[in-house]
Formats: structure tokens, sequence, C-alpha cells
């Protein structure tokens, strides 16, 4: 509870600070006319993904949920959706999302937290593999393009690649062979305990939550028809997410932009703010907007379009899963109320 609280007020905090930064930059006077230009129907399309985003994760769950118990229905994994999208937002690292989908399926639908976890795990997998092949071929792919316009920033987004690349490596590895692994681990927990890197890591529990990845890695590998259809909507789900930005940019009348460009360098954004320990990537995530999307948008429209941008993927998105998940606590209440009245 301490953690999320303490995650909120990170938002909120950050959130503040946006505002100001808007209401305060010398563009705010030519608002107004930014609204008269605004084309709506881009911005229309924009939402839309997001929506669909939602839609297709919720479908994966569904997927890996229904293979491994029978409670598990459409519907349900809607709200475990949501459920996992709010907590992840509200949290840092995105660490909270997968706990409170576990409890959610305990408690609301006495799904087994053994059976929980294996969904969570399966889900995680999947994602972090594709997540980190996705950016490292956008990586490759725009090379001379990132190279040319962001030099002095190479170090940051090498940073974030290869944070994701290694866990997406790690992942590979574990498929293969557990001891490889394993002794590379030991080698990080050495070094990180040398370092006083936190709390003194207990290898122990890393290696029991090893061997439940490696059980989970072999139920996929198993099933290579539901393999391929996750790995595939994993990928169109990070396309439509990546997308957005792109709708934003037509949105506010900009053109001249290549849409695997603008594609490439939001996969660089979301990679270089995932190893940021703010709840969504506050703060970082409006920093690196600003930073890497400064050469497709005029000085005019940048801030607008960030705002844009994360309204639309962060602040709309947690909104409207929290107030999915108030509506549903509201109707369980009144639901419980008139059963025992």
């Amino acid at each position: 509870m301490k953690k999320k609280i303490i995650g909120i007020i990170i938002v909120v905090v950050f959130t503040v600070i946006t505002v100001y930064l808007l209401a305060n930059s010398k563009e705010i006077a030519e608002f107004p006319e930014l609204v008269k230009r605004l084309e709506i129907k881009f911005l229309y399309i924009a939402i839309s993904l997001m929506l669909l985003y939602l839609v297709i994760n919720s479908t994966i769950i569904y997927i890996i949920g229904k293979e491994i118990s029978k409670e598990i229905t459409f519907m349900k994994s809607v709200y475990l959706s949501f459920v996992g999208q709010y907590y992840s937002l509200i949290t840092p690292f995105a660490a909270g999302g997968q706990p409170a989908q576990i409890i959610a399926m305990k408690t609301r639908y006495n799904i087994p937290i053994s059976v929980g976890t294996t969904i969570t795990v399966k889900k995680f997998l999947i994602f972090q593999v594709v997540v980190s092949l996705y950016a490292i071929s956008m990586f490759f792919t725009k090379i001379h393009f990132i190279m040319n316009k962001y030099s002095g920033l190479i170090v940051f987004i090498v940073i974030g690649l290869s944070v994701n690349l290694i866990g997406g490596v790690l992942i590979i590895l574990l498929s293969y062979s557990k001891t490889v692994v394993v002794k590379i681990l030991d080698f990080i927990i050495l070094i990180a305990n040398k370092l006083h890197l936190g709390k003194r890591i207990k290898r122990d529990s890393i290696i029991e939550h090893i061997d439940d990845y490696v059980k989970n890695i072999e139920e996929i590998k198993n099933n290579k028809k539901t393999m391929l259809t996750l790995i595939v909507m994993t990928f169109i789900q990070l396309t439509i997410y990546f997308s957005i930005t792109y709708f934003i940019y037509l949105s506010l009348g900009s053109t001249g932009a290549n849409y695997i460009d603008i594609l490439g360098i939001q996969t660089i954004v979301y990679v270089v703010v995932s190893f940021i320990p703010t709840p969504g990537g506050a703060g970082a995530s409006e920093g690196s907007f600003y930073l890497l999307f400064k050469v497709f948008f005029s000085r005019d429209v940048l801030l607008y379009a960030m705002a844009l941008w994360r309204i639309i993927t962060y602040y709309g998105n947690m909104i409207f899963s929290g107030l999915i998940l108030l509506l549903v606590r509201i109707f369980g209440y009144f639901k419980k109320k008139k059963k025992y009245a």
C-alpha cells in the first residue's frame, strides 16, 4: 500500500510539472489556433489504436488462460487486463501489474495462485522476447538515421536496448540451457552484492523463480501453434501501440515524416524509459519524447504532441482502467448487498 501511495505521488508530481511547462510555454498563445487546425480524425485513430491495444491484451490473456483453466473466460480476461494495466501504470518498473492480476484471479474468481502465476509468467515471457527482438530489429533497421540524428543520446539508447535485450536473451537461453543462465546470474549476483546495489540478493530465491520459468517455457515450446499465435499477436499489439505517435503527428497537421522512422523512434523511447524506476516512466517518458521527437515535430507543437501522447497512452489508460475497476467493484458491492437483502 505504501509503494502504491508513493507511486501515485510521483505520477501527480510529474503531471503537475508537465502541466506547468505547457501553461508557461511560449507556444501557449498559439493553442487556440492549434485546436482549430487539429485534424480530429487522426486523433480518433490514435485513441482507437489504444483501445485496440487493450483488446488484444485481453485476448492474449484469454488464449493463455483457457489452456490452463476452464475458469478463464474472455470477459474475465478483459477485467484482468484492466487490473494489469492500472497497477502497472502506478508502480515503478510496472512491477505491480502481475501480482495484482494473480490476487484478482484468486479473490474474485477463486483461481489458484499457482494457475494465476503460470498465466502471468507465460505472458511475460512471450512479451519480453518479442519486445526485445522488436526493439533490436528496429534499431538496426534505422541505425543510420539514429546515428545521424541522435549521436549525443546514443549511450542512453544503447543502455535501454541492452537492458531489454539481456532479458530476452536470458529467456531464450533458458529454453535451451538452464545451466548457462544460472552461471550468468551467479556472476551478476556476485557483482551486484559486491557493489552493494540495494538489498543483498539471495541466490536460492532467484533459482526458485528460474525453475518456474523453465517449466513455463517448456509448456510454451510444446504447444507451437499457440506459441506462434501469441508471438504474432504480441508483435501486432506492439506495432499498434508504437503507431499511436504517428497519428498524433498527422493530427497536428505535420507532414513529411516517414511512418517507419516514427515507429522506430517510438520503439526506442519505450526501451529507454523501461529501466527508469518511476511509475509509467513518469518524467523519463516526457523527457525522452521531447528529445527524440523534436526531429519530427516543429517547435510550436512539440509540447502538445508530447501531452497528447501521454494522455492517450498513459493518463487516459490509467483513468479508464481505474474507472472500470471502480465500476466493477461498485457493481459487485450492490450485487452482493441485493443477494443478502
